[in-house]
């Protein structure tokens, strides 16, 4: 089976679904190959900060498009959830965290435009069920084709 990260986004742009709006929020419309491009983006910013599957990375964002975006990049790169991780997205202005310092999160996205993260081929043991139980709410909707609105 696929990786998570490629059900929820990439599997749809692959399926010729690309233009087909994925998120929708008051802000407007993002299509499925805009939301893969903003959160390969974000995923190669954090990567490049030191976050590689099996990192704990705290997701504390509330605004609707960063929150998608951050964990959709989370799931990209096989990080894991964790509500007291030294890695950190939130905080207002939005930041990102790591054990050494701190990075405006438009700075990490910008930066990860140089090298996106790709979806792995496949997730570890269990990784799925676990992220589906912290954002299945997110998670569910995408995987099925649907948008999140």
């Amino acid at each position: 089976m696929h990786s998570l990260a490629f059900r929820a986004l990439d599997r749809h742009v692959v399926d010729g679904r690309a233009d087909d709006p994925a998120l929708v929020t008051a802000e407007g419309s993002w299509s499925f190959a805009q939301l893969l491009h903003e959160s390969a983006s974000l995923a190669g910013g954090l990567r490049e900060l030191g976050v590689v599957a099996g990192t704990p990375l705290d997701i504390a964002v509330t605004v609707e498009r960063p929150r998608v975006v951050s964990v959709l990049a989370v799931v990209r790169l096989g990080a894991e959830p964790d509500s007291g991780a030294r890695y950190r997205i939130g905080g207002e202005p939005l930041t990102v965290t790591t054990p050494d310092e701190s990075f405006d999160y438009d700075l990490v996205l910008r930066a990860g435009r140089v090298d996106p993260a790709t979806a792995p081929a496949r997730d570890a043991e269990g990784y799925a069920d676990r992220l589906l139980e912290h954002y299945g709410d997110l998670l569910e909707p995408l995987i099925g084709g649907r948008p999140l609105a």
